[in-house]
């Protein structure tokens, strides 16, 4: 989800059309589940693993969402690029999202690590990293500190540069209205879980009109196995209290990575706008800088099959 609005919109030019790519097949996928709050440094992440017949010549691939998102939004993906070119990758949930454990700290250097101790966990060695805005942020900053062996990197619709935001702007985005919302669902204990959600979402609606958005939004509710309790997901007040100082906020950067690099922005996104990339190169030399036609923030799901041409062959 956005999680701060550019002060200055920038234009972008579209792109070439993408070729499209066959429909994905059912494959067979490892899940490992981790349930536990944490208040270690770095927690054992929750991830799924495609790897059926992985060819040990390609590097593994580590996909990271975004905030409020989880690894469910890239099994798609994930399933078809593991299908077409035989990689293996793995998604994996944030902490505090998804099925990961919840945590009271959570900044950009906590979820590198995060990644780092799961690669290292895994045996994985040399690994490439994709990651879609927050996760974004959190592959570019394991890739500037070392923190594990990177083959190449694939950052979608962020940028490492710092930008102004206002979160108390009556902006559509303004990401203090989303918090408030979801805090703010009542959720009915007497129901099934399925009702449950309609009720969630009529109550959503009155202050958040996009049916797609509420619809991602409510990918977070779940039923606990054991107390049967209706509820979110995600750790949401973990996640707002760290929002402004350690999420909106990139770290200073004080590195370089040279290896590949590709940015893949929406071409009717602000987040990636023309005037950073001479400034991203002093940190990314190697960067590569590619906008997909009629794609807003969330590349990945509006333009599924053209990011999986690019990162395909990216990779």
């Amino acid at each position: 989800i956005h999680f701060y609005k550019r002060m200055i919109k920038c234009s972008i030019s579209s792109s070439q059309s993408l070729k499209c790519w066959s429909r994905l097949q059912t494959l067979k996928v490892l899940s490992i589940s981790r349930s536990n709050y944490s208040t270690d440094s770095t927690v054992p992440l929750m991830y799924d693993d495609y790897n059926t017949s992985s060819k040990d010549s390609l590097t593994p691939l580590l996909v990271c969402h975004g905030m409020l998102g989880s690894r469910a939004n890239w099994t798609s993906i994930a399933k078809q690029i593991h299908k077409t070119t035989g990689r293996r990758v793995i998604t994996v949930d944030a902490r505090n999202h998804g099925d990961s454990p919840h945590t009271a700290d959570m900044s950009y250097p906590l979820m590198a690590a995060d990644l780092a101790r799961l690669a290292e966990e895994m045996k994985l060695g040399t690994v490439s990293l994709v990651g879609h805005s927050m996760g974004g942020r959190a592959v570019m900053l394991a890739a500037l500190n070392r923190l594990m062996d990177i083959e190449k990197l694939a950052v979608v619709d962020i940028s490492p540069l710092n930008q102004e935001f206002d979160v108390t702007s009556s902006n559509e985005w303004n990401m203090e209205h989303y918090f408030h919302c979801l805090k703010a669902v009542n959720f009915n204990q007497s129901v099934s879980i399925s009702q449950a959600r309609k009720e969630a979402d009529t109550q959503l609606a009155t202050r958040i009109q996009d049916a797609g958005l509420r619809a991602w939004l409510l990918m977070n509710m779940r039923q606990d196995p054991k107390t049967r309790e209706i509820g979110w997901r995600i750790n949401i007040d973990g996640i707002h209290a760290a929002f402004k100082e350690s999420i909106a906020v990139f770290p200073a950067i004080t590195s370089t990575f040279s290896q590949p690099t590709l940015f893949i922005g929406g071409a009717e996104s602000d987040y990636i706008p023309v005037s950073d990339h001479e400034e991203i190169r002093e940190s990314f030399p190697t960067a590569q800088f590619v906008y997909v036609p009629g794609a807003g923030h969330w590349v990945h799901s509006q333009k599924p099959k053209e990011v999986i041409q690019l990162l395909t062959q990216f990779l």
